[in-house]
This record gives structure tokens, C-alpha cells and sequence, in this order.
């Protein structure tokens, strides 16, 4: 069942039981009020059978009596079985096809002979109802009996009933109405607020933000998009954040590819350029002022001068910076990224933990280098964990050889990392990454900065079940 229909029938419930205990009390009102009419009408009828009865009596014989009964019942539609008691409440005349049986309706007749008061009522006998009206017949010495008419009430239950159709069908539209209206004001009020919140939110996992949800009411629903704004505005900015530190992450990689290969372009240019740097200057202290070769000799100086020039300016610009060590507490600087992380682990569908213990000791160590570490570590990774995979990120308290530090942990549930390959992941340019994927230096950035920090790093893995990523750092350095 939708949200809509749950909410329909929450909020029509009461109304729905309502309208039933209105109706049914209303159905109770309008049988007993038709009944009642038709008994006071019956009561008209008795009352004018009665005093023709009792002058009779009076003036003519029992045979007359009887005559005179049988007319009315004959003639009176309204009449289908007269009876008349003495005052032993015994019936000395029955007139009429009806047959409800011979019972006698003995507290009434007493109850009537008593007072000398009429009483009627509405019963039911099997599948047929009928009405009942009982009146005294008086005498030259007072009350002698009673006088029961009995009518069928045919009439009477169906006007019952269509008075109990004509009150389901009212409020039956009533109640199609007050649905009606509550479905449009849920769509309204509720229902399209949060179609619309549910849209951003998907876009929001789609990495695709829409426009801002409009903010048009002060209740609790608009105080939700206002807020469901703000997120999505901070989400926007943290992703810029993120895909700011991942480009700076490629860069930095560059970099270190530009440094090693300029090291190792000093290394192998600058032994025979120095060579022929030496002997370039020794022919020029041989050649005397004036001779045009000086000037091609010089030329040739002045040129390995500045080729050397070039490749210092090369070194400098890519050699490692020194470290910028200061109190570093790892609990708050996992703190500081973990949304740029997490939001670049949710663009994988991958969960991204945290189980960093409160009292860890702090660092001496470069903040910023610690950083570059655990982005290059978590964004390896994202590569090597698919959809629906687990990332975890943990720090604890370590001793190695005697030496208190700390141990940063990445742990994933990627495909793992082949036997013959652990023990060289952290070399320089090996990757398993396809071309223009990865450049495989930066596990080697992470083992240097350990190192340059005097600590350590390993990895640990099984084929198809994850891998773990540790960097040990020293609480104090050597």
C-alpha cells in the first residue's frame, strides 16, 4: 500500500466510523419514528373501531357484533384481524384470514383494562411483521374488555427500508465527497512536496542536482526543503572539494613522474655533458685570443652551462618538500576528509566506514602529507572495489621494535591483488590499472612520506576478497 492510500485511510478512518454510528443511528431513528407513525395511525383506526364496537355492544346483539366486525375488516384495508376479550381476557370474537397464532397478549389486556389507556407496538413472528393496537371497551358497568386490530406490516418495513436506502446513499456521497476532497489536499499538501523532495534526492545520487526545491510554506514540509537545499548545496560544494583534491592527487602523481624521470635524466645526461663540458674548456684555454674557433668553443660552453641550468631548475621544481611537522591529531583529519571521500565513494556506490578510537596520541608529523597518504590510499581503493562493495577507514595505537605510533588503516573488499605482485606494490610505476588509468606511483608516494616520516607501510591481500593498506607512523622520530 502507497503512502497515499495509507495517509487516505489514516485521515477517513474516524470520519468513516463516524458516518457509520451517524448512520446506523440514524437508520435506528428512522425505523422507530416510521413505526411509530404507523402504530399512532393503527391507534386512529382502533379508536373509531372501538366506539362503534362499544355502541354495539349496547344497542344490538352478539350476532350483530360480529357482523359489524367483519365489515370493517372486509372494508378497511387498513385492518387485517380484529379480536375482542372479556374481562377474563379470554377471546369471545375473532374476525379476520390473519393467522399470527392464538396467543394472547396478557400483560397488555391487563395493562389496558387497567388504566384504560390504548397501547399498540410493532412485532415480528418468523418472516412476517405486523402492528398491534389495543384498546378498552367500555360498558354500562365500566371497562368489560379489549379490543385488539392487528394490520400487517408490509407497508411499514418497506418504508423502512427505503428510508435506510435513501440515508446509506446520502451518506455514502457524503463520505465519496470528504474522500475526494481529502486525496486532493494529501496531492496538495503533502503527496507533491515530497514527489519532489524524492526527485532530488534521486538526482542527488545521480550526481545530477536539479534546481532548488521550492520553498513556498512555513510549516514542517517547507522547513524540509529548506533544509534538503542547504545539504544539497553543501554536497555540491563538497563534491567541487573532492574532485578539487583528486585533480590535485593527479597532479601531484605528474609531478612525482616528471621528478623521477628528471633524476633520472640527470643522472644519465649530466655525466657525459660534464665530459664534454671539461674538454670543451680545456680546448678553450688552448686556443689563443683571436682564433675564430674560440668563439664556436665558447658558444658550446655557454650552452652545456645552460643545459645544466635547465635540468637544476627541473630538479628543484620536483624534488620532494621537506616535511612541515607539527602536532597532528589522525581522529580529525580522518574527520576533515571523510566527506570528500564518502562523496566520491557514494559516485561508485560503494560504503565508505570509519572505526577511529577517541584518545589516540598525537602525531609529529605534515598534515598535508598525511592527507595526500590517505586520499591516495582510499582512491585505490575505489578502483579495485566494485559496486556494492565496503571500504573502511581505522587508526590504532601500534608498537613496532620498541616504538610507540600509530597505524593508519584502509581495508577494502576490491578483487585483491595477485600473490606475485604483493611484495611490489609499492614500486614506482607498477599499476594493474588499464592505460591512462593510473600512473602506479601512488603507493610510492605513500611508502615515501612514511619513510621521510621514519615509519613504514605494507599491504596485505587475498584474490578475491579485499585488501589492507597499513601506513605505520612513529610517534616520536629518530
Amino acid at each position: 500500500m502507497g503512502l497515499r492510500a495509507r495517509l487516505i485511510l489514516i485521515i477517513t478512518l474516524p470520519a468513516v466510523v463516524a458516518i457509520g454510528a451517524h448512520g446506523a443511528v440514524r437508520v435506528g431513528q428512522e425505523a422507530s419514528q416510521v413505526r411509530w407513525e404507523e402504530t399512532q395511525s393503527l391507534g386512529v383506526t382502533a379508536t373509531a373501531v372501538q366506539i362503534a364496537v362499544e355502541n354495539a355492544l349496547r344497542d344490538r346483539q352478539a350476532f350483530d357484533v360480529r357482523r359489524l366486525l367483519s365489515e370493517m375488516v372486509d372494508r378497511q384495508g387498513s385492518i387485517d384481524r380484529i379480536r375482542l376479550f372479556d374481562r377474563q381476557r379470554a377471546a369471545t370474537f375473532v374476525v379476520g384470514p390473519l393467522t399470527l397464532g392464538d396467543a394472547v397478549p396478557v400483560e397488555v389486556l391487563d395493562r389496558v383494562m387497567a388504566t384504560g389507556a390504548g397501547e399498540g407496538g410493532y412485532e415480528r413472528r418468523g418472516s412476517r411483521s405486523y402492528l398491534a393496537y389495543i384498546v378498552p371497551v367500555r360498558g354500562r358497568n365500566g371497562i368489560e374488555g379489549a379490543l385488539e386490530i392487528v394490520r400487517l406490516a408490509t407497508a411499514t418495513d418497506r418504508k423502512i427500508r427505503e428510508s435506510i436506502i435513501d440515508i446509506v446513499v446520502r451518506l455514502g456521497l457524503l463520505l465519496i465527497v470528504i474522500v475526494a476532497l481529502t486525496a486532493l489536499a494529501l496531492q496538495r499538501q503533502v503527496i507533491g512536496p515530497l514527489s519532489r523532495l524524492t526527485e532530488g534526492i534521486q538526482n542527488l545520487r545521480r550526481s545530477q542536482p536539479g534546481p532548488p526545491l521550492p520553498i513556498d510554506r512555513p510549516d514542517e514540509l517547507g522547513r524540509v526543503a529548506q533544509a534538503f537545499n542547504e545539504m544539497a548545496d553543501r554536497l555540491v560544494v563538497e563534491t567541487e572539494r573532492a574532485m578539487t583534491l583528486e585533480n590535485d592527487l593527479r597532479r601531484t602523481a605528474t609531478v612525482a613522474v616528471a621528478g623521477k624521470l628528471a633524476a633520472s635524466l640527470a643522472h644519465e645526461v649530466g655525466t657525459p655533458l660534464n665530459i664534454v663540458s671539461g674538454r670543451a674548456e680545456f680546448m678553450l684555454k688552448s686556443v689563443p685570443p683571436g682564433d675564430p674557433r674560440r668563439e664556436d668553443l665558447e658558444g658550446i660552453v655557454a650552452q652545456i652551462d645552460r643545459i645544466s641550468r635547465i635540468i637544476t631548475s627541473l630538479l628543484d621544481t620536483v624534488r620532494p618538500q621537506a616535511l612541515q611537522l607539527e602536532p597532528t591529531d589522525v581522529a580529525a583529519l580522518v574527520d576533515r576528509l571523510f566527506p570528500l571521500l564518502r562523496q566520491a565513494a557514494r559516485q561508485r556506490e560503494v560504503a565508505l566506514l570509519r572505526r577511529i578510537p577517541s584518545g589516540l596520541p598525537v602525531l609529529q608529523a605534515d598534515p598535508h602529507q598525511l592527507q595526500q597518504v590517505l586520499i591516495n590510499l582510499v582512491l585505490n581503493a575505489l578502483d579495485a572495489t566494485p559496486a556494492g562493495g565496503r571500504i573502511e577507514i581505522s587508526a590504532s595505537s601500534v608498537v613496532r621494535g620498541e616504538r610507540p605510533g600509530i597505524a593508519l588503516v584502509v581495508t577494502d573488499t576490491g578483487v585483491g591483488i595477485p600473490p606475485e605482485l604483493l611484495s611490489r606494490v609499492f614500486d614506482a610505476f607498477l599499476t594493474t590499472k588499464p592505460r591512462g588509468k593510473g600512473t602506479g606511483l601512488g603507493l610510492a608516494i605513500c611508502r615515501d612520506i612514511a619513510r621521510a616520516h621514519g615509519g613504514d607501510s605494507w599491504a596485505e591481500s587475498t584474490v578475491g576478497a579485499g585488501s589492507t593498506f597499513t601506513v605505520w607512523l612513529p610517534l616520536v622520530r629518530d
